[in-house]
């Protein structure tokens, strides 16, 4: 017996050892990811071994059904261009092996090269192979021209109609997927083409939607319906639908659509937010917030599951991570627990509000976060103001020894940070860090004093009048801290009066309204954040209504 067939026979026996560990890891209720890695070792030594001699058209099956499952593999482990570098070093070895050679080393020039040579010969289901793995990391890039042009290059002698695109390239593509029962692959050809397909129909779709072009996405999302899917994918495709839905003024559609995405795949994640959005612009509190609550629970149940997935190849490896950032679009756990609870105290469910923001601050706490320095991202508010939220919801809950203590919190955390005066001046030129740094210390100066305005409210309700006058007064010597030296103020002094005249102090509230009409600017009613509606029904300062009673008192005076 010859050397090359024993060395054939000896390598197709370790593929197939290597392929069936894998395989029954595979059928296993929680695949091992140690035994992926494993595989994927034991693949790239074998593929090292079958490329250290020269290639050969004997051997040539062999090789790039190794190098298919060696790529496979290597998706966990690798980036898309280190796979790609390989790939080309494979497709320069099959060249080899027939006797061709290519100038450069251009990919599409290789492909052309490679199936030119292959296209009729007996080894078209390797090449094949090869050539999902190229589609694979092109689309795994959004690179959808160049997915095109490979696929184009696979059947030459198809007549195509003036009008072509990757969507009907798809649709007309023929791949020779027969699989070769003395050795052993990773995953079929035909699941891999088969998710390659919807994916890319995915892609293009998500593309249009990108561009505004959500009639052209419906289109492309109406055939992805029609194809061989898993079901959390059909979920996501009903999901996008309904965003297009949406921005073409639809929401009725939308919702349709989004209620048959997690009907498909109750972890759809991605349609319970968006369904809450709608809720909200149709003004159903109640239906976002049950949206928000569903989609929280499933949020937390999916986090709590140790992932053990050890799959090959999944759409969110294959749509990349900014095209999965654009359709799984879902907050974090922590900011849609922060919606859920504002939305329940906006909405009158107070009760709900409160442990949902206590919920919040036991994972704030737990998590380690600063109180003052660190954030949960751009969308998620600076801590002490879900502090300040919370203490809100507190008082209104009529939990005034706990609203206290949460206050108590934002006013220490800051007591370091409050100069004893600052002045704001938006004629002088600043830089940006200059100016980041003063917005800063008003922040702080503004959450100790709403701290402070929400303690007094507490005491007040507790009954103990000394400490409530105490704390109405911090609030205010906080707020006089601020020198604002601006023309118009930005509002600020029209507050300041507001709340003096709610303090009683009328004389100082009138100087301050005063002072604050002598601008040129009239000043306009604000509206608050949450934890300063502080007084039944108003949800912002009327100045209005506030110019009548001081404009009333004055006249009183001078009579």
């Amino acid at each position: 017996m010859s050397v090359v067939p024993c060395l054939i026979d000896r390598w197709s026996e370790e593929n197939n050892s290597i392929i069936s560990t894998w395989k029954q890891n595979e059928r296993g209720l929680e695949p091992n990811q140690n035994v992926l890695k494993r595989c994927c070792s034991q693949s790239r030594k074998l593929l090292q071994k079958v490329q250290g001699i020269p290639a050969a058209t004997e051997r040539l099956a062999l090789e790039m059904t190794v190098a298919y499952n060696t790529f496979l593999f290597s998706l966990s482990f690798s980036n898309a261009s280190e796979i790609e570098e390989s790939l080309k070093h494979s497709l320069l070895r099959v060249l080899e092996a027939a006797g061709s050679q290519v100038s450069g080393s251009d990919t599409v020039q290789l492909w052309e090269a490679v199936l030119k040579t292959f296209g009729s010969s007996v080894y078209v289901p390797y090449v094949h192979k090869l050539l999902l793995i190229q589609w694979m990391l092109w689309l795994m890039q959004c690179q959808l021209e160049r997915v095109l042009t490979l696929l184009m290059q696979t059947d030459h002698k198809r007549e195509r109609s003036a009008l072509v695109n990757l969507q009907t390239e798809t649709r007309n593509l023929t791949l020779s997927m027969e699989e070769d029962s003395s050795l052993m692959v990773a995953m079929a050809a035909k699941d891999l083409k088969d998710l390659l397909h919807i994916c890319t129909v995915i892609c293009q779709g998500v593309e249009q939607m990108k561009m505004e072009k959500y009639s052209m996405a419906l289109d492309i999302f109406q055939e992805a319906k029609g194809l061989p899917s898993p079901r959390s994918l059909l979920a996501q495709i009903h999901t996008l639908t309904g965003q297009s839905f949406a921005k073409l003024g639809q929401p009725h559609c939308a919702l349709h659509f989004y209620r048959k995405a997690v009907e498909v795949d109750c972890a759809c994640h991605s349609a319970l937010y968006q369904s809450a959005l709608v809720f909200r612009q149709f003004g159903n509190p109640k239906a976002e917030m049950e949206a928000l609550r569903l989609l929280y629970s499933a949020v937390q149940l999916q986090s709590d599951k140790i992932s053990s997935s050890a799959s090959l190849v999944s759409p969110a490896t294959l749509l990349g991570g900014e095209q999965m950032t654009f359709i799984s679009r879902v907050p974090s756990p922590s900011l849609i627990l922060h919606t859920l609870a504002h939305t329940c105290v906006v909405n009158g469910s107070i009760s709900d509000g409160v442990e949902y923001y206590l919920d919040l601050l036991a994972s704030l706490q737990s998590d380690g976060k600063d109180l003052i320095h660190t954030g949960e991202g751009a969308s998620f508010p600076r801590i002490p103001v879900v502090y300040l939220e919370a203490g809100f919801a507190l008082l209104k809950a009529k939990r005034y020894s706990d609203a206290l203590v949460v206050c108590e919190e934002v006013i220490t955390s800051t007591l370091d940070f409050i100069p004893e005066r600052l002045l704001l001046d938006a004629d002088e030129k600043q830089n940006v860090a200059d100016s980041d740094v003063v917005l800063e210390n008003v922040d702080f100066v503004l959450w100790a004093g709403a701290a402070h305005l929400l303690q007094a409210q507490a005491h007040w309700k507790l009954k103990d009048t000394k400490e409530a006058i105490t704390n109405f007064t911090r609030a205010i010597n906080n707020l006089v801290k601020v020198f604002i030296k601006q023309k118009g103020c930005k509002n600020v002094k029209m507050l300041l009066s507001e709340v003096l005249w709610r303090l009683d102090r009328r004389e100082e509230a009138s100087a301050h309204w005063r002072e604050a009409h002598s601008s040129s600017d009239a000043p306009k009613s604000v509206n608050l954040p949450l934890y300063l509606q502080l007084w039944p029904d108003d949800t912002a300062f009327d100045f209005s209504e506030l110019k009548k009673k001081i404009v009333e008192y004055m006249q009183a005076k001078k009579t």
